[in-house]
């Protein structure tokens, strides 16, 4: 185990090297992200505001939930970006080099995934949240309580989304191409964490409970954290269901990657 640390590490620096050789586009890219987040943000305020809130939600509320999926996304956004381009790695035969480190492949993977830019996703998530419970009163409701339910939700979503880029990664070994089901997997599922599920067809409502879980990794903790129906014992729910899609991901994994049939064979 130190080993794969030692190596994640050496990987991961040698990513920040490469990346900060061009500082400039460096800052560029991290600003960018800024900028799409507040957008983002924008258009969840301007449409809540023109119906006075949504599904019972009020504006405030929705933008707490956005903060808190924001997040979680954020999470996969910066650590496993790499997987959301995975099929690179089985095109042009990049998988080869990988299964040479010393370390499983996930783990080699996983380091090179480090997306410094998208750190200011995480900065400003945390920014929009706090902000958030500060106009809803939270604060002075829960106190630290609520910091401890915050990143609970947080903890739960990231495992939930790192699972879920994890999986779609591992479609790969099968399809090759996987950027043309990013869009369902990925776009689609993580737009729609911005709003109160409820809104949405049951039919979806069970895909984002089920095969796809992002409920338990925003909607779910912040109805608990805003006292919207939800016991804490949900939160508990929230976190065993992160563990399980991580997990679950990790098993999808090994099984793509024995499949896998090296490019020189």
């Amino acid at each position: 185990m130190g080993d794969w640390i030692g190596v994640y590490k050496s990987v991961a620096s040698a990513t920040l090297r490469a990346r900060l050789a061009y500082r400039w586009n460096f800052v560029l890219d991290l600003v960018f992200q800024i900028i799409m987040l507040i957008a983002e943000l924008l258009v969840v305020v301007l449409i809540a505001s023109a119906v006075h809130g949504i599904a019972g939600w009020s504006v405030y509320q929705i933008v707490f939930l956005f903060g808190l999926s924001s997040l979680s996304s954020g999470l996969y956004r910066v650590f496993a970006s790499e997987f959301h381009g995975f099929d690179k790695y089985l095109v042009n035969g990049e998988f080869d080099s990988v299964l040479t480190r010393p370390a499983p492949a996930l783990v080699v993977v996983s380091a090179r995934s480090v997306d410094y830019e998208q750190a200011g996703m995480l900065v400003q998530g945390l920014a929009i949240v706090g902000y958030a419970a500060w106009r809803l009163h939270l604060w002075q409701i829960d106190g630290p309580i609520l910091l401890a339910q915050i990143l609970s939700g947080w903890i739960s979503g990231g495992a939930i989304w790192l699972g879920i880029v994890i999986a779609f990664a591992t479609l790969g070994f099968w399809t090759t191409r996987i950027d043309d089901l990013a869009p369902v997997v990925l776009y689609g599922p993580e737009t729609a964490a911005n709003y109160p599920l409820s809104i949405y067809p049951r039919a979806i409502q069970a895909i984002f409970y089920g095969i796809l879980p992002v409920a338990f990794g925003g909607y779910i903790p912040a109805r608990v954290i805003l006292h919207k129906g939800l016991s804490p014992i949900w939160l508990l729910v929230s976190f065993g269901v992160g563990a399980a899609t991580l997990a679950g991901a990790v098993g999808f994994w090994q099984i793509g990657v024995r499949r896998y049939t090296s490019t020189g064979s």
